[in-house]
């Protein structure tokens, strides 16, 4: 079954818009961007756009590529008393100390959860909400009704956007987890035998049909682009042998996209 990402956002969509109309302070969303990038520049106007469709403002900060991250600091800084919630667009350039701008937002306005202090509220259970990804990945699984508790699940990649979250929620549900990096000893074995698979590994198309087995569900929540367009891990093919299978675009994608505006709704009014 193939998932479609962009009616399951529409349908949070719906629902924020409800409640934020409802809201008489509504919260803003600031971006902040590093230097030009046309793929993160798409994800920016996806933010943009749900944004403007549920009555909420998305302010992007573009600052120039040679900035220092002593600058991007203060940037965040003259935010921090604003009603709203702040994203750092990844990738960062080189020369900037990610962690360190990414440690320096507040807790109360880090929708994405990439600060080490959110990051260990999540890893605790002490978070009131989830890393967007995982949200996304949430809503999937329990719209369809998979379970996750004993069953063998794969998660490819260590990255702290999907993999590192990822691992620590599906061990909360008793999933049987393994983590599949490149040093990995025969991960070809691990895949054919999991009934779930969530790949993050930004490698386009190399999970095949023959490195899966019949009836698990895929979740493709890697992107890269060739040839001008976005392709997932896991190649479109694999879709016929699996239960469950997200397309990159359209399906993970948009709904973290809905997950995150949900966060800033969460953190601005803990009480809705």
């Amino acid at each position: 079954m193939l998932i479609n990402g962009k009616e399951i956002a529409q349908n949070i969509q719906e629902k924020l818009k409800q409640e934020i109309s409802a809201t008489k302070e509504k919260p803003e969303l600031f971006i902040i961007s590093i230097g030009e990038n046309p793929v993160t520049q798409k994800f920016i106007q996806q933010k943009k756009k749900f944004g403007s469709a549920i009555g909420i403002t998305v302010t992007e900060h573009a600052l120039n590529e040679d900035i220092t991250t002593e600058e991007i600091i203060k940037k965040i800084q003259s935010l921090k008393d604003k009603k709203g919630g702040i994203i750092i667009q990844l990738p960062l350039p080189d020369h900037i100390d990610k962690t360190t701008v990414l440690n320096s937002i507040p807790v109360s306005q880090d929708v994405d959860v990439l600060s080490q202090e959110a990051f260990e509220l999540f890893k605790k259970g002490n978070s009131t909400i989830l890393p967007p990804v995982i949200g996304a990945i949430k809503e999937i699984l329990f719209k369809h009704n998979v379970f996750i508790g004993n069953k063998n699940i794969v998660v490819i990649g260590k990255g702290r956007l999907v993999g590192e979250p990822a691992a620590i929620w599906f061990e909360r549900h008793q999933g049987n987890m393994q983590i599949i990096d490149s040093k990995t000893i025969n991960p070809e074995h691990h895949i054919l035998n999991a009934d779930i698979i969530l790949s993050g590994a930004g490698n386009p198309h190399f999970i095949k049909p023959d490195m899966i087995k019949n009836g698990a569900v895929l979740l493709d929540a890697g992107t890269s682009e060739q040839g001008g367009t976005l392709k997932g891990d896991i190649d479109p093919t694999c879709a016929e042998k699996a239960s469950l299978f997200t397309p990159v675009p359209g399906g993970i994608g948009p709904i973290t996209v809905a997950i995150l505006f949900r966060n800033l709704l969460k953190l601005t009014h803990p009480n809705k």
